[in-house]
C-alpha cells in the first residue's frame, strides 16, 4: 500500500489535495517522521513576537529571514548610577541638592540555531532600535555571534562569569548587549526582536531535507520541490516534522507520499503519467463487477465560502497581515482562516488565498476505481486521465494506491485541481510607516557670561544655550570639572532646545544709541524648524528679539525667511545691555543665539567662590557616552553682576589747575528709559574708582561716593612733577558682590 501522506490545508478544509492526515500510522516511517514525542502544535504566527526569559525554551529553526524574539539568556542585572546636582549657594542663594538615578544592564539574548548570515534591523518595543547599516543608539557596544562551531566566548559574559564557568553557546546564535541604557523603556529590559539572516537563499527542498535527516528518513526525494524559494520560516515551539512541514504544504502545494518504504516530495502541479480508456476501469476477478467509477462529491454548503491567510509581510517589518479569497457565489457560510508562519509578500499570500479556495470547489469529487496490474507504476501523488465509456476525459490525482490479489489495483483518486495552481492575484500593499534610527549626536552649546537680561535673574548665573542638529536629538546633560576632567559633576538637565545658529556675514560698526536701519544680518539656523518673527518697535524697545551675535547683544525689528532654516535680520539696536564694546568685533561665522522666546536657555546659579576659576564643561547629548562630548574651558566672571562702565565723562579746571572730573552712571538692571527720573542703582550703595593713568600705569586711584570727583593741582604735580594738561584716567563704578565694574577710559 502507498498513500500520500499530507493534506493540503489540514483537515479543518479538506478538499482535493488530500484526505486523511496519517496515512502510514502504524508504520515505523510513520512514527519516526510524523509522531511527535511530546504533545504539542504545529508553528504559529505569534510564537516570535515576544522575547522570553525562561529555562527550557526550545531554540527557533529559521530558514531565509524572519523576524525572532529569541529567549534571554544571561544579565548582570540592573546597574545602578547615582548623579548628584548641587546649585546655588556661596552668594547664589539656597543651596539645592538634586539626586537623579539611571540604570543600565549589560546582557545577551539566544536568537535561533546557527549558524546564521547576520542581523539586519533590531526593534525595542516595536520601535526601530538598530538599522540595516548597524546604527544604533542605546548600548556601549552591540555584538553578534552567528552560532558556529568555533566561535568564542563573549568578553563582558566571560568578565562576569569567570572563564570557567562563561560558555560559548557554539551553534546558536545569540546577541550582547553591553551597557545598554534603560532610561526610554522605564528602566526595563525592552522586547526586542531581531531580523535575522539565517542563508543566503532557502527552498522547501533545503527544509525537507534538513528535517528528514533529522528524524534519520532513508532514500529521500525532494529534488522536485528545489524550485519552490522560502523567503522565510522560522519554527520555535516543540512539534513533529509533519506539523512543521504542513504550513509549507498549505502555501506551496507540493505532495508527499510513501513510496517503497521512502518518502517522496514533488510539487502538484505535475503532469499525467498515463490514460486510462473506459474498457479497463472496473477490473476484476471473475465472478465480481464493480462499477467502472465510484464517485463521491462534498455538498457545497461544507465547502468554504471565504479563506483568509494570515501571513509574515516583510513590507510590514514581518509583522502579521492578512489576505482573503471569496467565492462570489455559494450556499455555504464557512468562513475559514489559515495560519501561515511564512515569510509572504502580500499578493503571493492573496494568491495562495484564492488557490485555496478555488482547490477546494474543483477538486471536491472523490474518486474510487480498480484497474489492471499493467498500471502498478503509478503512486500516489501521481496524476490520471480517465476516460469514460462517453469519451469524456476526467484528470485525477491519486491518493492512495492497495494491491489486490489476484492482479488488480485499488486506486483512491480526487479531481484534479492543478489548473487552480496557475492562479495569480495581485493586494494592494498595507506598509508600516517607515522607522529610522534618530541618533542624538553632538550637542551644540554654548555657555553665556553675559550682563544681567531680566531682574529676576540678579545674582550670580550663568546661562546655557543648547540644542542639537539632529532629528534624534532630545536634550543634554551639563557637566562640570573643576579638576581638569578627572571627575565630572553634573550640574543640570536640559531637555528642550534653544534657538541658535551662524552668521552668515558680518555686522558693520554701528551706533549704539539709534536704531540701525543701514545694517542686516543673514543667519543659519542649526535646526530648520525652529523660526524667528517679525515684531514691532514698540515690542523691540519693550525686550522683545534679543539675541546674541559673537559677543554682541543685538534686537531685531525684521525677520525675513530667505531660504530653508536661513533669516535676515534688519532694523536693529545694537551695542544693548553694556555691550557696546563688542561691536566693532565680527567676525565671519559667529554664533546666533536667540535669548528671548527659547524655552532652550537655562539659568545656571553658581556661588561666587567660582568666580574667575578656570573650569571644563560638556554639555552631553542624552543617548551617548559622557567621553564624546567636546570639552569647554571657561573661567567664569559673574559678568551679570559686573557694574557698566559710565557714560559722558567731562573735565573742568579752575585757574589753580585743579581737574574736576564727573560722568554718568548707568545701570546694569534692565530699567526703562523714563524722563526726569534716574535710572535704578542696582547695587548696595553707589561708589567710584577712579585711576589716574600714566601709561598703562596707575599713578594714583581716587575714590568717591559721587558721580564726580576733584584731582587737584597739588595731587598732579605730586603724580607727575607738574599740573598736567590733560589727565588719563578709568572710572569704575563698584560692586559690593564682584568689586570693579568695567572701566571708563577718558582723556579729559
Amino acid at each position: 500500500m502507498a498513500s500520500l501522506v499530507l493534506s493540503a490545508v489540514g483537515t479543518a478544509i479538506g478538499g482535493p489535495l488530500g484526505g486523511t492526515i496519517g496515512g502510514l500510522i502504524g508504520s515505523a516511517l510513520d512514527r519516526t517522521l510524523f509522531a511527535p514525542t511530546v504533545s504539542a502544535e504545529g508553528p504559529r504566527l505569534a510564537d516570535l513576537a515576544v522575547q522570553a526569559s525562561s529555562y527550557g525554551q526550545p531554540i527557533p529553526r529559521l530558514w531565509g529571514t524572519g523576524r525572532i524574539a529569541g529567549n534571554l539568556i544571561w544579565s548582570t542585572g540592573l546597574i545602578e548610577t547615582r548623579t548628584t546636582t548641587k546649585q546655588g549657594g556661596k552668594g547664589g542663594g539656597a543651596k539645592t541638592t538634586t539626586t537623579t538615578y539611571s540604570y543600565h544592564v549589560d546582557c545577551a539574548i539566544a536568537l535561533c540555531r546557527g549558524p546564521i548570515a547576520g542581523v539586519r534591523r533590531i526593534w525595542a518595543d516595536g520601535k526601530l532600535f538598530r538599522d540595516a547599516d548597524g546604527v544604533q543608539r542605546h548600548a556601549e557596544a552591540l555584538r553578534v555571534y552567528p552560532g558556529s562551531e568555533d566561535q568564542m566566548p563573549d568578553p563582558a559574559m566571560q568578565a562576569a562569569l569567570g572563564a570557567a564557568g562563561c560558555p560559548a553557546h557554539r551553534g546558536l546564535a545569540y546577541v550582547v548587549f553591553e551597557r545598554l541604557e534603560l532610561a526610554d523603556f522605564g528602566n526595563r529590559i525592552p522586547n526586542f526582536t531581531f531580523e535575522v539572516e539565517a542563508q543566503a537563499s532557502a527552498t522547501v527542498a533545503s527544509v525537507i531535507e534538513e528535517l528528514c535527516s533529522l528524524a534519520g528518513v532513508p532514500f529521500l526525494d525532494a529534488a522536485r520541490t528545489g524550485r519552490i524559494d522560502l523567503a522565510g520560516y522560522a519554527v520555535a515551539r516543540p512539534a513533529s516534522i509533519r506539523q512543521v512541514l504542513e504550513p509549507l504544504r498549505s502555501a506551496f502545494f507540493f505532495d508527499a507520499a510513501e513510496i517503497e518504504g521512502a518518502l517522496a516530495f514533488f510539487p502538484a502541479d505535475g503532469t499525467p503519467v498515463a490514460r486510462v480508456p473506459a474498457g479497463e476501469l472496473g477490473a476484476h476477478p471473475f465472478g465480481s463487477e464493480p462499477p467502472p467509477l465510484e464517485l463521491r462529491r462534498t455538498a457545497e454548503a461544507e465547502l468554504p465560502r471565504q479563506i483568509t491567510v494570515q501571513h509574515l509581510d516583510p513590507a510590514r517589518d514581518y509583522q502579521v497581515n492578512a489576505q482573503r479569497a471569496r467565492r462570489s457565489t455559494s450556499p455555504s457560510t464557512a468562513d475559514l482562516s489559515v495560519d501561515l508562519p511564512l515569510v509572504l509578500e502580500a499578493s503571493e499570500a492573496k494568491a495562495i488565498a484564492e488557490r485555496m479556495v478555488w482547490l477546494q470547489w474543483l477538486g471536491r469529487d472523490t474518486v474510487t476505481c480498480q484497474l489492471p496490474i499493467a498500471y502498478l507504476h503509478v503512486e500516489p501523488g501521481d496524476k490520471l486521465v480517465v476516460l469514460d465509456g462517453e469519451g469524456r476525459a476526467r484528470t485525477l490525482r491519486v491518493t492512495r494506491r492497495e494491491l489486490r490479489l489476484p492482479g488488480s489495483l485499488l486506486v483512491e483518486a480526487v479531481t484534479d485541481g492543478a489548473a487552480a495552481l496557475s492562479r495569480i492575484a495581485s493586494a494592494a500593499p498595507a506598509p508600516v510607516p517607515p522607522q529610522e534610527v534618530l541618533l542624538p549626536g553632538v550637542t551644540t552649546a554654548h555657555l553665556l557670561d553675559l550682563p544681567l537680561l531680566r531682574e529676576e535673574d540678579d545674582g550670580p548665573h550663568l546661562l546655557l544655550a543648547a540644542a542639537g542638529a539632529s532629528a534624534g536629538w532630545r536634550g543634554a546633560v551639563l557637566e562640570r570639572s573643576a579638576d581638569g576632567g578627572a571627575t565630572w559633576e553634573r550640574l543640570a538637565d536640559l531637555t528642550e532646545a534653544a534657538v541658535l545658529g551662524t552668521a552668515l556675514d558680518v555686522l558693520p560698526p554701528a551706533s549704539p544709541h539709534v536704531w540701525d536701519r543701514a545694517s542686516s544680518l543673514t543667519v543659519s539656523l542649526l535646526d530648520p524648524s525652529d523660526t524667528l518673527e517679525s515684531v514691532s518697535e514698540a515690542a523691540v524697545l519693550s525686550g522683545a528679539n534679543a539675541c546674541l551675535v559673537g559677543g554682541e547683544v543685538i534686537q531685531f525689528r525684521d525677520a525675513e525667511l530667505v531660504a530653508p532654516g536661513t533669516w535676515r535680520l534688519a532694523t536693529l539696536l545694537r551695542g544693548r545691555r553694556g555691550t557696546g564694546d563688542a561691536i566693532g568685533a565680527h567676525g565671519p561665522g559667529e554664533r546666533f543665539v536667540l535669548l528671548t522666546g527659547s524655552a532652550g536657555n537655562a539659568r545656571l546659579a553658581l556661588p561666587l567662590a567660582e568666580r574667575g576659576a578656570l573650569r571644563q564643561w560638556r554639555a552631553v547629548s542624552l543617548g551617548t557616552r559622557a567621553e564624546d562630548a567636546p570639552t569647554i574651558s571657561l573661567a567664569w566672571q559673574a559678568r551679570a553682576l559686573i557694574p557698566l562702565a559710565p557714560v559722558h565723562a567731562r573735565g573742568e579746571r579752575n585757574g589753580a589747575g585743579d581737574l574736576a572730573i564727573r560722568w554718568i552712571r548707568r545701570t546694569r538692571w534692565p530699567a526703562p528709559w523714563s524722563d526726569h527720573v534716574d535710572a535704578p542703582l542696582g547695587e548696595a550703595g553707589e561708589a567710584y574708582q577712579i585711576d589716574i593713568m600714566a601709561g598703562s600705569s596707575v599713578r594714583r586711584t581716587i575714590a568717591t561716593t559721587q558721580p564726580q570727583a576733584l584731582y587737584p593741582a597739588a595731587d598732579q604735580i605730586a603724580d607727575f612733577g607738574t599740573v598736567q594738561p590733560a589727565v588719563t584716567c578709568r572710572i569704575h563704578q563698584l560692586s559690593e558682590r564682584v568689586g570693579r565694574g568695567a572701566a571708563l577710559e577718558v582723556t579729559l
